[in-house]
C-alpha cells in the first residue's frame, strides 16, 4: 500500500534534490595573445624578431620566475576575467635583462570556495520550506474546516504553511546575503633566457600551385 499523502511528497522532493546541483560558481580565466616587444614561448623554442627558430641549444637560462595571481567570483555566478600579464612580465624582462621567454605556463594552485556552499545551503533550505509551506497551503485550502465538528483542520494547516513559507522566504534572503566570492590562486611561470648561439631559419610556407 501507498501511505496517503507519498506522491505529494515525492513531487516536492524531486525537484529539491535537483536544485542542490543548481548552484554553481565558475571563473573563465582568458589570456589574449600577449603584446610584448620580446618573444614569449610555451615551449622550449621560440621564434625571435628575425624570423630565426632559436632552441635551447642557442641559449642560456638567465633566471626562472613564478608570480601569482587572484581570480575572484561572485557565489553562483559566471564570471570571465581576462588576464593581463604584460606588465609583470616587462617588469621580470627590465630586471633580468633577457631576450624572450620560454616554458611559458599559468597553473591554478588553490582554490577558496567562500560562500559558496552556506550560501547554496541556505537557498536549498529556503527553496525547501517554501515549496513545503505552499504545498501546505494549498492542503489547507482543499481540507477546509468542519464546524459541526468544531475542528478548523484547514485554517490550521494553512497557517502553519504560511509561517513554513516565511521561513523559507528568509532562509532564501540570508543565502543571498553571503556574497563572500570564490578565489582562484594561478601561478604564472617560465624561464627568462638569453640568446648566444645561432639560430635556425624558420621554414617558408610553400607556395601553392596555381
Amino acid at each position: 500500500m501507498t501511505a496517503p499523502g507519498a506522491h505529494r511528497t515525492a513531487a516536492v522532493l524531486g525537484p529539491l534534490a535537483v536544485l542542490a546541483g543548481c548552484y554553481t560558481t565558475t571563473n573563465v580565466a582568458t589570456l589574449a595573445p600577449l603584446h610584448t616587444s620580446y618573444p614569449v614561448s610555451a615551449s622550449r623554442q621560440y621564434v625571435d624578431q628575425s624570423g630565426q627558430i632559436v632552441t635551447e641549444k642557442d641559449y642560456q637560462v638567465v633566471q626562472p620566475f613564478s608570480f601569482d595571481r587572484i581570480v575572484q567570483a561572485p557565489p553562483h555566478e559566471a564570471t570571465v576575467t581576462a588576464l593581463v600579464l604584460e606588465p609583470d612580465l616587462d617588469r621580470i624582462m627590465s630586471t633580468t635583462r633577457g631576450d624572450a621567454i620560454t616554458n611559458m605556463k599559468v597553473v591554478a594552485t588553490n582554490y577558496d570556495a567562500g560562500s559558496h556552499g552556506t550560501s547554496a545551503a541556505w537557498k536549498i533550505s529556503g527553496w525547501v520550506f517554501g515549496i513545503t509551506g505552499v504545498t501546505l497551503v494549498a492542503i489547507g485550502a482543499s481540507v477546509g474546516n468542519d464546524p459541526k465538528a468544531g475542528t478548523h483542520d484547514g485554517d490550521n494547516l494553512m497557517l502553519t504553511g504560511a509561517a513554513t513559507a516565511v521561513v523559507g522566504a528568509l532562509c532564501y534572503w540570508l543565502g543571498t546575503a553571503l556574497r563572500d566570492p570564490a578565489t582562484w590562486q594561478l601561478e604564472v611561470s617560465g624561464k627568462v633566457v638569453k640568446h648566444t648561439g645561432p639560430a635556425v631559419q624558420a621554414p617558408t610556407p610553400a607556395a601553392s600551385a596555381p
